[in-house]
C-alpha cells in the first residue's frame, strides 16, 4: 500500500518557473515530474516562450505512465502527482528530467527569477512567506525581474521591482514626495486593481506597505489609508491635515480644527498615527501640490486632489478653515472676498481714497495663494488694486493756470499715467460672475471713471484753448509731443536717413492699447524701446491727432505730412511727395489690401516682406487696421492686445528684426469703448460718432474747437468729451472726439537689439507707472544734465511753438543718496574703482528709491526706472553700483538670483560710508 506524501498545491507560475529552470540546463523539451496535489483544476495547456507546456495531474503511478505516452516531442509535459519516488518506480522516473520528482520551492523560483545567489531573511521569515514567493513568481513580467544587485535579493529590491513594474512607482524618487506624487496619478488606482486581480492581495498589500515606509515620518497615516484602499485620498487628506495641524489659529479656529481631527480618527484605525505624523503628511502634501500646480502636465491630478480635499473638509465640518489654505479654492475665494471688502472701504470716502494699506495687505494674501496666478479673478482684481493706487495719487501740478499752457503737461499726464488707468479700467470693467465680488469692482471702476471724466474735460478745455500752432509740437519736454502732421517730416524721415526704418501705423490704437502691445513686444518678443531722436527725457513720446480725430483726417495728415483730409489715394500721393521730394529718401507705403494679399503659406505679403528686407529702401510704412476694425464689430476693451492680436503685426516685427530695421509704432488716433453707460444724442450732419457741426452750443460733456487743425467746414466743430456721449449708432467703440483717449497718439521706437541700434538711440527705462507695479512712490530717475545749445540740424526734432521762460534752479534735497555720493568715503571708492559709466546721480537715485521702498526692496522694473536705464541694461548697471557701494565685498546692495529683486542694507550702507542714517 502506498501513502501520499505531504504536498502543496501547484500554481501555473511555479510550473513555468521549473520549466525555465530546465531550459536553463539546456533542455529544449521533455517531461518534468512535480510533487504536488494532483488537482484536476491544474490541468492546462500553457503557452510559454513559443512552446506548449501541458500540465497534467496523476493520482497514481498508472496514471503517470499513461501520461508519458501522450508526450509530444518539442513541447513540455509536466506531471503533477502526490506519489513518492518508490511508488512511481525507476521506469517512470527515467522519463523525467532530473530522474526524480521536483518539490516546488517558490523561493528557489524567486531566486532564479531575480538571478540571485541568496535571499534576504526579511523576505523568507514571514509566516506567509511561501504565498508571497508564489505571488512574486506569478507576477513576473514578460521581460523578467531586474537582477538582484550584488547577488542578494533584498526586500527593497523585490518589492521595489513590483512597485515599479506593476504600480508605476518611481523608485528613483522613493521618498515621501515620490509616494504622494504616485498616489494622485490617475493610473495608480487602476494599476493597483490590476495587480490584485493578477496575483492576489498579499503581494499588493505587502508592496503598499513597502511604499508607505518610503514616506518616513508620514508613513503611519499613509499606511493606514493604503490598507483601507483609500489610495486616492492620501494627498487630499494631507491637504486637509495641513490645515488641521497648523498652529496659527485663534482659539475658535483652533477648537474647530481639533474637532475635525477627532472626526478623522475612524479613518486611521488602531493605533492612530501621532499628531507629528499627521503634520508630516500635511506638510508633504502641501509641498507637493505647491510644486505641481505650476506643471501643466499635472493639471488633472492637481484638480482632483484639490476638489477632493474640499469635499473632505465639508464631511468633517471644517469648511471655514479653508480660508487659511494657500492651495484650496475655498481659501482663494475667502481672500478675494476680503480683498473686495477692503476695496469697497478704500473708495468709500468721497473725494479721496482711504485704507490703501489694507488693500495691499489683502492683495498680498491673494498673491501668496498658489492658485492666485492662474485664477480668472486675478486680472480684474489686479486692475482694481492698481486703480486704487492710482486714485490715491494726486494729479501732478500743471504749472501755469491757463488751460492753454496746461495742454502739454496734460498730454504727458495722460500718456504716463491716465492711459494706464484706462487699461486697468478695461480689465476691471469686464468683472466676474459673483455678486459679492462684482460690487467691489463696480465701486472702484465707478470712482476711477469719475476721475477720468474730470481729467478728460480739463484736457479738452486745454485743447480748445491752445493757440494757433506755429511749430512742430506743444509746450512740454522737448521732442516728445508732436503735432501728428509733423511726425513724418520732422521725426520719422530724419530717423530713416540714419537707419532703415519700418513705420507701423496701427489705425485706432489708443495709448491704453499701446501699453499692452508695447509691453508684449518688449517682453515676449524681446524688442528694446528707445527714445525718439532728440528727446530730452526718458519717457515714451506722443503726438496730437488732427481734429476731429477720425481716419480721413488724422491718418491722411500723418501720412502726407500736412493737414489734409483724404482716402488711401490721397495718402499714397502725399506720402510719395513728402518722402521723395521733401525728405529725399526712398520709401513705400502699404495699406490693408496690399498687406492682406499673401500667397499661400506666407504670413507676410511677399511684396511687403521684400520691401522690409531691402535695407536700401530707407522707409517702409505699413497700415494695420485690426484695432480700428474692432471698434465696429468686436470687443476692443475685452481684447488682450498682444502683438499677435493685431493681424500681421508679429510677423512684420520678426521680418523687421531680421532686416535690422528700427521700428516706429504709432497710430492716427485713439478711441473710446462702448460700455453701455451712455446714450445717443442726435444732430444733423454729424462728421463722426463723436463730432458734430457747431450749430448748437456745446454742453458740459462737449467742447467747441476751432482753428487750422480742425479740418471741417469753417474749421469749427463740437466734439464729444465724455465717453458716455455719442452722436451716431451703437458700435463697440468710437473716435473723433476731444478726449485724450482719442486725441493723444502714442509714438514708440523699437530696436531689435543693441547691436542693431544703427541710429544710436537712447534706450528707455521701463514705462510702467510705479502704481502699476507697487503701492510705493514712483522712483525718480536721475536728473538729466542741462541741454546744450542745439545745432540747426538738431532743432528739427524739438517742438518750437512755445518757449517756456527760465525756471528758478532748485537745490536738490539732502537725501541719503545725495549724502552718500558726496561723502569722502564714496569719493575714495570712486577713485579706486576707476572709470565707470554709472553716474553719481544714478547712484543717489537708486539709493533713495530703495530707502523709500517697502523693506528696502525694489522689483527689477522699478530699479531700472530709478537708474534711468533700459531693463536689459539693469544687470550691468547694478554690477557697477555694487562696485561702488559694496566695499570690501560686504553686500550693501544685492540682487536676488531667482527674482532679480534689488535689496539695500541701509544700516550697513551708512556705516560703510560714515554718514548718518
Amino acid at each position: 500500500m502506498t501513502v501520499a506524501m505531504a504536498t502543496t498545491r501547484v500554481s501555473a507560475s511555479m510550473v513555468l518557473a521549473i520549466v525555465d529552470e530546465a531550459r536553463g540546463k539546456n533542455y529544449r523539451t521533455g517531461v518534468i515530474g512535480i510533487r504536488g496535489v494532483p488537482d484536476r483544476a491544474i490541468t492546462a495547456d500553457l503557452q510559454h516562450q513559443g512552446q506548449t507546456v501541458r500540465v497534467r495531474a496523476a493520482e497514481s503511478a498508472l496514471a503517470a505512465r499513461e501520461l508519458l505516452g501522450d508526450h509530444r516531442d518539442g513541447d513540455w509535459l509536466v506531471v503533477v502527482t502526490d506519489r513518492d519516488n518508490d511508488d512511481l518506480g525507476a521506469g517512470i522516473l527515467a522519463h523525467f528530467i532530473w530522474q526524480r520528482l521536483r518539490s516546488p520551492d517558490p523561493w528557489e523560483a524567486v531566486r532564479a527569477r531575480f538571478a540571485a545567489t541568496g535571499i534576504d531573511p526579511a523576505l523568507t521569515s514571514r509566516p506567509d512567506n511561501r504565498e508571497l514567493a508564489t505571488a512574486l513568481v506569478a507576477g513576473t513580467p514578460q521581460a523578467g525581474w531586474p537582477a538582484a544587485p550584488a547577488g542578494v535579493l533584498t526586500r527593497t529590491h523585490a518589492l521595489g521591482a513590483v512597485a515599479a513594474t506593476h504600480l508605476g512607482f518611481d523608485t528613483d524618487t522613493a521618498d515621501v514626495l515620490g509616494v504622494l506624487r504616485w498616489s494622485i496619478a490617475a493610473q495608480s488606482v487602476a494599476s493597483l486593481g490590476a495587480l490584485r486581480r493578477s496575483v492576489g492581495d498579499l503581494l499588493a498589500d505587502t508592496t503598499l506597505d513597502w511604499i508607505a515606509q518610503r514616506a518616513g515620518s508620514a508613513a503611519g497615516p499613509i499606511r493606514a489609508l493604503l490598507s483601507r484602499g483609500e489610495l486616492a485620498d492620501v494627498v487630499p487628506l494631507g491637504l486637509v491635515l495641513r490645515l488641521l495641524t497648523a498652529d496659527r489659529y485663534d482659539p475658535p479656529a483652533a477648537h474647530q480644527a481639533q474637532l475635525a481631527l477627532v472626526r478623522l480618527e475612524p479613518r486611521w484605525g488602531d493605533p492612530s498615527p501621532s499628531l507629528a505624523a499627521l503634520a508630516a503628511l500635511g506638510q508633504a502634501a502641501d509641498t507637493l501640490l505647491s510644486d505641481l500646480i505650476h506643471d501643466r502636465r499635472a493639471d488633472d491630478d492637481v484638480a482632483r486632489s484639490l476638489d477632493r480635499a474640499e469635499v473632505i473638509l465639508a464631511q468633517i465640518q471644517a469648511e471655514p478653515l479653508a480660508r487659511y489654505s494657500e492651495l484650496l479654492a475655498g481659501g482663494l475665494r475667502a481672500r478675494f472676498v476680503a480683498l473686495a471688502d477692503t476695496l469697497r472701504r478704500a473708495i468709500a470716502s468721497a473725494g479721496h481714497v482711504d485704507n490703501t494699506d489694507t488693500v495691499e495687505t489683502a492683495w498680498a494674501a491673494v498673491q501668496t495663494h498658489r492658485l492666485g496666478v492662474t485664477t480668472p479673478l486675478r486680472v480684474p482684481f489686479e486692475a482694481a488694486v492698481r486703480l486704487v493706487r492710482w486714485l490715491a495719487e494726486a494729479d501732478p501740478p500743471l504749472g501755469a493756470p491757463p488751460d492753454a499752457r496746461a495742454l502739454g503737461p496734460l498730454v504727458r499726464q495722460y500718456l504716463d499715467s491716465a492711459a494706464w488707468a484706462d487699461a486697468a479700467i478695461n480689465d476691471a470693467f469686464g468683472g466676474v460672475d459673483d455678486p459679492s465680488l462684482s460690487s467691489a469692482l463696480h465701486a472702484v471702476v465707478t470712482v476711477a471713471q469719475k476721475r477720468r471724466r474730470a481729467q478728460e474735460r480739463r484736457f479738452a478745455r486745454a485743447l480748445a484753448s491752445a493757440p494757433i500752432p506755429t511749430g512742430r509740437g506743444v509746450p512740454t519736454d522737448p521732442g516728445t509731443i508732436w503735432y501728428l502732421e509733423q511726425l513724418l517730416p520732422g521725426c520719422v524721415i530724419p530717423l530713416a536717413r540714419k537707419a532703415p526704418t519700418l513705420l507701423l501705423v496701427l489705425d485706432g490704437m489708443s495709448a491704453a492699447v499701446a501699453t499692452e502691445i508695447l509691453s508684449d513686444a518688449t517682453t515676449r518678443l524681446g524688442w528694446l524701446e528707445a527714445a525718439l531722436p532728440g528727446a530730452g527725457n526718458r519717457q515714451r513720446s506722443a503726438a496730437l491727432a488732427a481734429l476731429p480725430s477720425v481716419t480721413e483726417v488724422s491718418r491722411a495728415s500723418l501720412l502726407t505730412g500736412r493737414l489734409t483730409r483724404g482716402q488711401q489715394s490721397e495718402e499714397q500721393h502725399g506720402y510719395a511727395e513728402i518722402t521723395a521730394k521733401g525728405g529725399k529718401i526712398t520709401a513705400r507705403l502699404f495699406h490693408k489690401k496690399a498687406v492682406d494679399t499673401t500667397a499661400a503659406g506666407w504670413s507676410v505679403s511677399p511684396d511687403v516682406g521684400g520691401a522690409i528686407d531691402d535695407v536700401e529702401l530707407s522707409l517702409v510704412t505699413v497700415v494695420l487696421n485690426t484695432i480700428d476694425d474692432a471698434l465696429d464689430r468686436s470687443d476692443p476693451a475685452g481684447t488682450v492686445w498682444t502683438a499677435d492680436a493685431v493681424k500681421h503685426l508679429e510677423p512684420l516685427l520678426a521680418r523687421a528684426a531680421a532686416a535690422g530695421r528700427t521700428v516706429v509704432v504709432t497710430s492716427d488716433h485713439g478711441h473710446i469703448v462702448e460700455r453701455r453707460q451712455g446714450a445717443q444724442r442726435s444732430y444733423p450732419n454729424i462728421s463722426s460718432a463723436r463730432s458734430r457741426p457747431a450749430t448748437a452750443p456745446a454742453q458740459d460733456d462737449e467742447i467747441e474747437v476751432s482753428g487750422p487743425r480742425v479740418l471741417t467746414d469753417g474749421q469749427r466743430a463740437v466734439l464729444a468729451v465724455d465717453e458716455t456721449l455719442r452722436y451716431g449708432p451703437l458700435k463697440a467703440g468710437y473716435h473723433g472726439g476731444a478726449s485724450a483717449a482719442e486725441v493723444v497718439v502714442p509714438v514708440a521706437v523699437l530696436v531689435p537689439d543693441e547691436t542693431s541700434n544703427r541710429a544710436g538711440l537712447d534706450l528707455l527705462p521701463p514705462q510702467e507707472p510705479a502704481w502699476w507695479l507697487t503701492s510705493a512712490a514712483a522712483p525718480q530717475p536721475p536728473a538729466q544734465k542741462a541741454a546744450t545749445t542745439k545745432s540747426r540740424g538738431d532743432r528739427q526734432y524739438s517742438p518750437t511753438l512755445f518757449d517756456l521762460g527760465p525756471q528758478a534752479t532748485e537745490q536738490p534735497a539732502v537725501t541719503l543718496g545725495r549724502a552718500i555720493v558726496t561723502s569722502s568715503v564714496y569719493k575714495v571708492q570712486r577713485r579706486i574703482t576707476g572709470r565707470l559709466i554709472v553716474t553719481d546721480d544714478q547712484i543717489a537715485s537708486i539709493i533713495d528709491a530703495l530707502v523709500g521702498a517697502a523693506a528696502n526692496r525694489l522689483a527689477p522694473t522699478l530699479a531700472a526706472q530709478a537708474l534711468g536705464v533700459a531693463q536689459t541694461r539693469l544687470r550691468g548697471a547694478l554690477t557697477q553700483v555694487q562696485q561702488l557701494l559694496n566695499i570690501e565685498g560686504y553686500a550693501v546692495l544685492a540682487a536676488e538670483p531667482a527674482t532679480g529683486t534689488v535689496t539695500l542694507d541701509v544700516t550697513l550702507l551708512t556705516e560703510q560710508f560714515e554718514v548718518p542714517s
